[in-house]
């Protein structure tokens, strides 16, 4: 059985392309295609967001990341 993934930091050169290709990094499944549906968790007081992205369709997950807020 695989162990789970840590939440990883978002960096903003793993997003390259024009903003249609973006786009599709962000919200499509790598998998399938499909939309993935976003989870937040907040915690204002240390400043940052946890994301968590789930594939409805196939299950794939589509990453854990932590957003920094400024």
């Amino acid at each position: 059985m695989a162990a789970e993934v840590d939440f990883k930091f978002e960096t903003f050169e793993e997003y390259f392309g024009d903003a249609d290709q973006v786009k599709r990094i962000c919200e499509d499944c790598e998998v399938c295609g499909s939309k993935l549906i976003h989870t937040h968790l907040s915690d204002y007081k240390n400043l940052f967001v946890q994301e968590t992205a789930r594939c409805p369709d196939c299950g794939s997950g589509g990453g854990k990341k932590i957003h920094i807020l400024n």
